[in-house]
């Protein structure tokens, strides 16, 4: 999942670098009130699934905090919460993934973000660090 985030980060930041080049967008990108006004269903079973309580945690933005939700994946251990619909066979998958970074989780924040690509898939994430 780690390895995903980084490819659309990449593809991201290359469509701002290289603006003048002209890339096929894949899908969209969207998280908080998007999120819930879209998928509120989704995210809902996704909390639900694994019992989480996020009210107390700071929400932390991956494209307005760019650099500190960079760092926090970068840096700190978390669990990715994963909702994947494939939209071929109109299949879900939930999991979770557990991954060490150099600093222990804080249980301090959260990032909440779908990428829904138009042909194959719709990711849900939470992450928890």
């Amino acid at each position: 999942m780690k390895k995903l985030i980084t490819i659309v980060l990449l593809i991201f930041i290359s469509n701002l670098s290289f603006g003048q080049i002209p890339l096929k967008k894949e899908g969209d990108f969207y998280e908080l009130n998007d999120l819930w006004k879209r998928d509120s269903i989704s995210v809902k079973q996704l909390i639900d699934k694994f019992n989480l309580d996020i009210t107390k945690l700071e929400t932390v933005q991956l494209f307005e905090q760019f650099d500190f939700a960079k760092k926090l994946q970068d840096e700190q251990t978390y669990t990715s919460y994963t909702y994947i619909l494939d939209k071929k066979t109109n299949t879900v998958k939930i999991q979770s993934i557990f991954h060490e970074g150099i600093k222990p989780t804080i249980n301090k924040y959260v990032m909440i973000f779908c990428f829904d690509s138009y042909t194959d898939k719709k990711i849900i994430n939470i992450q928890i660090f």
